[in-house]
């Protein structure tokens, strides 16, 4: 057995079904001949966009896979591994490389010490008879720990070189750690002895598959729940104490409760400020529950903090509180909820002349209100793209279930929702998978609507077509002025029929519901679907 068909073996006992690539690579062919099936983009961001979704969508449980090319391919990949890296998403890179005599040379990309500053780790093989051990640590590495990418890049002399004997090689489990029970005891303390806590919670959550335990614990203590954007789904916002998601945008009930919070009880998150997480205010105290202690103490000082998996350790916690408050906590005492309802009533009076506009050109908000109440959001997974279309979708997109909704921004690369929502599709084939973007992102990823044509991957793109490039033109109104963007508003509806996509452009309010009909049946056909619709500029957002 050559090499390169030694870690294809590798991948197949590991249960990988799907690489996502971009041609050439010697590793694609072993893996296709393992019987693993390529799917080829038309970009390397985008292949490893997919694999993020695919990722996400598994809650980590399947790591996406990544082939490229040495040289340009893997020099290409760095923006999407960076986003990758941003939001901790465990994806296997394998890239080609050089011969080993050649390392080091002048004029070669070194991946393996270009990449070490946004992966968990950075390696090549040393020799074939090493691959079974390096992609043993390399799984290690993607299933324990701070979630991340992970890279391994085989020299082209090691890929064709014989690996002797039969290949031993034994998969790798995900290893989980609980909380420290001294530590658990005293966060319970502090959130029961709080008057007004907030529940603060991250994707650590998702991640983990701890859902029933937070809204378990929430019930106990009697605490509103707010996720960031990428814990966005962790927590069922339909949920008597849901008060939304914060991030570059906040939901109204976060504007209410976090600056009249005594405590922030966070679980699942880093606590980085980034656009995924609203600042917090630093007058409440505050503890972090969370699986690296890479997260400690970083931008936040902590008043106290558990280390260990969101899961095991919301299942001590919820444990805790029973033990100290008795059996049913505060169940009972409805004084957060009927606050949660009041509040909720107030923004949607404020709100609901936008979410309904007839306004013609369309506001934004509409489509997305719409759109939400068109789907079975149980049965539906949305992203966002970056920008506007994030900053009005994780505010009023309603999310029902874990993984309905893929929220992101520690990182903000436009075009990433499409290879994203391709993943997440490749993930749950049984769900309808939605993407919305705005006129700037589609120029950076729209001829991947070609793979997802050739692919055969049905997902529904929302184009938000304000013909200005979402707020550009007010943030840079000279150079908008100068370039003419506004004007350059193109037909991308016409483009993605061209590129294989049943497509329609919508510009009255009343054709919303009909066309996302249209785009469905399309959709249960197997076809992808694009959906052009036209808006105007709307920059009310918010904000705290």
């Amino acid at each position: 057995m050559k090499g390169y068909a030694a870690v294809a073996e590798v991948l197949r006992r590991e249960g990988v079904e799907n690489v996502f690539c971009f041609p050439a690579s010697p590793l694609i062919d072993a893996a296709a001949a393992a019987g693993i099936r390529p799917i080829v983009g038309r970009t390397e961001r985008t292949v490893i966009n997919m694999a993020d979704g695919f990722t996400r969508v598994s809650n980590g449980n399947r790591n996406g896979v990544v082939m490229v090319q040495n040289g340009p391919g893997i020099e290409n990949a760095f923006g999407g591994v960076a986003q990758a890296a941003a939001d901790s998403t465990p994806i296997l890179m394998l890239p080609r490389g050089e011969t080993s005599d050649r390392l080091g040379l002048p004029g070669q990309f070194d991946a393996v010490v270009s990449y070490r500053s946004i992966t968990k780790w950075a390696d090549r093989f040393t020799s074939a008879a090493r691959i079974p051990a390096q992609m043993r640590r390399a799984f290690t590495y993607l299933r324990a720990g701070h979630p991340g990418p992970v890279l391994l890049e085989t020299p082209a002399d090691v890929g064709t070189a014989e690996v002797a004997g039969d290949l031993a090689y034994q998969t790798v489990p995900r290893r989980r750690a609980a909380g420290d029970p001294a530590a658990v005891a005293e966060a319970a303390r502090l959130l029961l002895a709080a008057k007004r806590p907030v529940l603060h919670v991250g994707q650590g959550v998702l991640y983990a598959e701890g859902t029933p335990e937070l809204v378990e614990l929430a019930e106990l203590v009697q605490a509103p729940v707010m996720t960031t954007f990428l814990g966005k789904s962790a927590f069922p916002e339909n949920h008597p104490l849901a008060i939304g998601a914060g991030g570059s945008t906040v939901s109204g009930g976060i504007r209410h409760f976090l600056p009249r919070a005594d405590l922030i009880f966070s679980i699942g998150a880093s606590l980085a400020r980034t656009l995924a997480s609203c600042a917090l205010p630093t007058d409440p105290a505050l503890v972090q529950c969370t699986a690296t202690e890479r997260d400690l103490n970083a931008e936040y000082p902590l008043d106290h903090a558990v280390l260990g998996d969101a899961k095991l350790v919301l299942q001590q916690l919820c444990e805790e509180v029973r033990r100290q408050a008795g059996a049913d906590g505060r169940r009972g005492d409805d004084a957060a909820a009927r606050e949660v309802a009041q509040v909720r009533g107030q923004v949607m009076e404020e709100w609901l002349p936008l979410l309904t506009s007839t306004a013609v050109p369309m506001n934004p908000y509409r489509v997305i209100w719409d759109l939400m109440h068109a789907v079975d959001r149980t049965q539906t997974i949305v992203t966002h793209d970056s920008g506007s279309p994030r900053n009005q979708m994780a505010v009023f997109w309603e999310s029902l279930v874990p993984r309905g909704y893929l929220g992101w921004g520690n990182s903000t690369q436009l075009g990433f929702s499409l290879g994203l929502a391709m993943g997440a599709k490749m993930a749950a084939p049984d769900k309808l998978v939605i993407n919305v973007l705005g006129d700037a992102a589609i120029g950076m990823c729209g001829l991947d609507l070609e793979t997802a044509a050739r692919e055969r991957i049905p997902i529904l793109t929302v184009l938000l077509n304000n013909s200005a490039m979402g707020n550009y033109e007010k943030m840079q109104p000279v150079a908008v002025e100068r370039y003419n963007i506004k004007r350059l508003s193109g037909d991308y509806s016409a483009v993605a029929r061209a590129l294989g996509v049943w497509s329609e452009r919508v510009e009255s309010p009343s054709e919303i519901v009909p066309a996302i009909g249209r785009a469905r049946a399309a959709i249960a056909e197997g076809r992808p679907a694009l959906l052009e619709m036209i808006t105007a500029e709307e920059p009310a957002e918010m904000r705290l």
